[in-house]
């Protein structure tokens, strides 16, 4: 920068947590600063908020509250736009990998409950077959009590007639 440019300007910047200069304005950086400033924006977590305006015209500083978001996003790089392609791909196969875990959840409990309600219902008609048989069986029961209470009268007034002779 020590080209014959060497006028008085007034230069504004903006630091965050770590002391790194995030915002500068009025300085016009070679092809080559910015170049390392890209590489360090990869590597660092968070990205510089306005590294892609070399060309900022002097302004007056408003403060370093205000931040490069009113000025238009900075373009990606293919690489980058690929990466979040790619990031945008894996995200949609993963959401339809779980629309269709969610479906057969679904499907299974569906199945789960059909089978429940299934034998529920063929518990509930086999009691009352056996309800009904219960009733026959008692029915039948009761006639062959009677049959026999009638046969014991034939056989007890035989035995009485026959005794009396």
């Amino acid at each position: 920068m020590g080209s014959g440019e060497s006028t008085t300007r007034k230069v504004s910047f903006g630091v965050d947590d770590e002391d790194r200069v995030r915002i500068l304005r009025g300085v016009k950086l070679s092809e080559d600063v910015l170049q390392r400033m890209r590489g360090v924006a990869n590597i660092a977590p968070e990205r510089p908020t306005s590294p892609a305006s070399p060309t900022s015209s002097p302004q007056k500083d408003t403060g370093a509250s205000r931040s490069a978001s009113s000025s238009p996003p900075p373009q990606q790089s293919p690489k980058k736009q690929e990466e979040q392609k790619r990031y945008e791909r894996q995200q949609a196969a993963l959401k339809a990998e779980q629309a269709k875990v969610e479906k057969r959840e679904k499907d299974s409990a569906r199945e789960e409950m059909t089978k429940a309600l299934t034998q529920k219902r063929m518990e509930a008609e086999h009691a009352q077959q056996l309800q009904k048989k219960d009733a026959q069986l008692k029915a039948l029961d009761a006639f062959y009590k009677e049959q026999m209470a009638q046969l014991e009268k034939r056989v007890q007034h035989t035995h009485t007639h026959t005794n009396i002779y």
